[in-house]
């Protein structure tokens, strides 16, 4: 029987909880053969037997390779599960984000077509070169005034 003490463990870290949609073992027989013959091989060599396994080991690797397989299954749907989860909300903000890009260009789109944008920025600029100047009287270098200039419009940005 697959380990629901696993799922449900899973499901407190954020994870997708199966434990009730699966009302029974789930088998897939590749998987279950994959393992299964991995097992053999693994027990054979660790307790160096050479052919067929005993009649006992062979039920026991056979019990727990397809307890093994059901749970790799249960947890391969649960990660995709979540992972489909994942996907959704990326597309929500994706599609929020895009929204956001196009009133941003619709705003830029608009401002550039305003008889208003040059003699706004003129006198934004001309503020800037009076600050500038200021900064300059007060004793600081043309470089450092530009520099202190520079820092300031970057902090009004945030």
């Amino acid at each position: 029987m697959p380990r629901r003490d696993l799922l449900n463990n899973l499901g407190d870290r954020g994870r997708i909880d199966l434990s009730p949609v699966i009302t029974r073992r789930v088998q897939v027989e590749a998987v279950e053969d994959t393992i299964h013959k991995d097992m053999v091989a693994s027990v054979k060599a660790r307790l160096g037997l050479q052919g067929d396994l005993p009649a006992e080991v062979t039920e026991v690797v056979k019990t727990a390779a397809s307890a093994a397989a059901a749970s790799a299954v249960e947890l391969t749907v649960a990660d995709a599960a979540q992972q489909a989860a994942r996907d959704v909300g990326r597309a929500s903000i994706t599609s929020r984000f895009d929204d956001k890009i196009k009133v941003a260009a619709d705003s830029l789109a608009h401002i550039s077509a305003s008889n208003e944008v040059d003699e706004v920025l003129r006198k934004r600029s001309e503020l800037l070169a009076k600050k500038r100047d200021s900064l300059v009287a007060a004793g600081f270098s043309g470089e450092e005034a530009m520099q202190i200039l520079l820092a300031d419009i970057a902090a009004r940005a945030h």
